[in-house]
């Protein structure tokens, strides 16, 4: 299993709250664990789920694990090699 994958996914998740205002970007990069290079990576999957999530408040952790699926699927197929856990 690839540790730098899964730090990848809970970048994104972090990204997200940083996205949002929850956290700071050098909070969320922080909790990620990864070096400068990789944040910006997971940060710019991150905004593309912020940008999606528009509309319905009470569908939007529905529609954010939705894209939130899609952005770290590449992730999820290097630890698993099908995409899922």
């Amino acid at each position: 299993m690839s540790k730098q994958e899964i730090k990848k996914i809970n970048g994104v998740v972090s990204a997200y709250f940083a996205h949002t205002g929850h956290i700071t970007k050098a909070e969320a990069q922080e909790l990620s664990g990864l070096d400068e290079s990789h944040f910006a990576e997971v940060y710019a999957k991150a905004a593309k789920i912020f940008d999606k999530i528009e509309g319905d408040p009470s569908a939007k952790v529905n529609r954010f694990l939705d894209h939130l699926a899609a952005e770290v699927d590449e992730y999820m197929k290097k630890i698993s090699g099908v995409g899922i856990a």
